[in-house]
């Protein structure tokens, strides 16, 4: 029984692993964050940022990983991981074509242009969609590490 100036103690109940809908919601807003960053970086500085496909890429799925691991302590499922990059990365390619006909371009101008570009885009895809994977779990898996840590050291100071 409780009285009025206590309190329940906190359970530690088991976090729901996430649903692959979540994750790519993450991976778009940290996408969207990082592009405004990256924004306003070279609009400001005029500078621009080297290998910024690259990091536009990792920099989201490692921060997705490390916030699901902490918040779940739990590996998410392969499928809910490879789901979460492919709408995530679907989501980028839709920007990126309403992007090209806000300024007037098509991808067929681009094939046309570039003969294999096709080949390269797919590989470019494939190689990023794998970096994603491995990324995000390691990002759960320091997500886990750290939570474990922070757990550990409350243990100590109560």
């Amino acid at each position: 029984m409780l009285y009025t100036n206590e309190k329940p103690l906190p359970q530690d109940t088991p976090q729901k692993a996430p649903d692959f809908l979540q994750v790519s919601l993450a991976l778009c807003l940290c996408s969207i964050l990082i592009g405004v960053v990256f924004f306003i970086v070279e609009d400001t500085f005029g500078f621009e940022v080297p290998s910024a496909g690259v990091i536009s890429t990792a920099l989201p799925a490692i921060l997705t990983g490390i916030y699901f691991g902490n918040k779940t302590e739990t590996l998410m499922s392969t499928k809910t991981r490879w789901l979460a990059i492919l709408i995530w990365t679907s989501a980028s390619y839709f920007y990126a074509l309403a992007a090209f006909q806000y300024h007037g371009l098509s991808l067929s101008d681009l094939f046309e242009e570039f003969g294999s570009f096709g080949w390269v885009f797919a590989g470019f895809t494939a190689l990023m969609a794998l970096l994603s994977y491995f990324v995000i779990k390691s990002g759960e898996k320091t997500g886990i590490k750290n939570k474990a840590k922070v757990r550990e050291k409350q243990a100590k100071g109560v």
